[in-house]
């Protein structure tokens, strides 16, 4: 939610005009909302240590960073950036159901930044027990509206995309 408790958009403090995530990152923690938040994105210890190979940092003496790192954008992590993007981009995320019901469908809905398109494979998440796993990819291109827009070389742009199955609202920031 980028709204404020008015309905108005969230402004910065630090500069004129509205805030971007770069000022509210996800958003305000809901203390209620976290002790069912109905997906996660798990991610183990392993796999920040291979983000961290992508990045060029090794903090592990006792890891070795293979010769041909995952991109930083391939960890398993709930918001997605892609520095640079140019070319059809394919993320794959992984999610978990840890929702208090076990039967449940998820829809994915998509607010696309501008002058990308934003396409989520499967657009429907079926679980049938608490603790399964399903594997869903995001797709992001570059429209025409993107190269035309005037935007310039290290510009950047913001979207989200969201899984909901009516109670939940688990949002991704792009």
């Amino acid at each position: 939610k980028s709204t404020n408790n008015l309905g108005l958009p969230l402004t910065s403090t630090g500069s004129a005009g509205n805030a971007n995530p770069f000022n509210y990152g996800s958003g305000h923690l809901n203390p209620m909302d976290a002790a069912d938040p109905g997906l996660v994105y798990d991610a183990s210890y392993e796999d920040y240590l291979l983000f961290l190979c992508s990045s060029g940092a090794q903090i592990d003496s006792s890891f070795k960073c293979p010769v041909k790192s995952p991109r930083p954008y391939e960890l398993n992590y709930p918001s997605v950036a892609i520095s640079a993007l140019n070319e059809t981009t394919i993320v794959t995320r992984t999610v978990t159901n840890v929702g208090i019901t076990g039967k449940v469908t998820y829809n994915a809905s998509v607010i696309p930044p501008s002058g990308v398109s934003v396409k989520i494979h499967p657009r429907k998440l079926h679980f049938r027990a608490v603790g399964e796993k399903r594997s869903f990819t995001v797709t992001f291109k570059v429209t025409g509206h993107g190269r035309s827009s005037g935007m310039k070389k290290g510009d950047y742009v913001f979207g989200s995309y969201t899984w909901s199955d009516g109670t939940h609202r688990v949002r991704s920031p792009i």
